[in-house]
């Protein structure tokens, strides 16, 4: 990002007193303070609230709530097949292809 020197900044204020004229620049150097000073404020605000939003969630508080895992039905566990459906969106294995034949023997 190129850095603004006392040259460029005195060329912008001449200018700006060239196109406002010496009646109106303190005017508006007072409307762009003002200006600037909100945006400080509403930066510092910002910058709070994230900060307080980062220490509630690390303050040692209860964690959010989880789902419990699925469970494995290869392991001889019982899964709640109404809940599967529910979980998988319809015609969810229409768009998997099956899978290749494997490989005959190269005997």
């Amino acid at each position: 990002m190129p850095q603004i020197g006392p040259l460029e900044i005195a060329v912008v204020l001449l200018i700006a007193l060239l196109v406002f004229g010496p009646n109106r620049l303190p005017e508006i150097a007072r409307q762009v303070g003002g200006a600037l000073r909100e945006l400080r404020k509403i930066q510092h605000n910002l910058r709070d609230d994230l900060h307080e939003m980062m220490s509630d969630e690390s303050d040692g508080g209860s964690p959010p709530p989880t789902l419990a895992p699925k469970e494995d039905p290869a392991a001889g566990e019982v899964v709640d097949v109404a809940a599967a459906e529910v979980d998988a969106p319809p015609d969810a294995d229409a768009d998997v292809p099956p899978p290749p034949p494997p490989p005959p023997d190269p005997d």
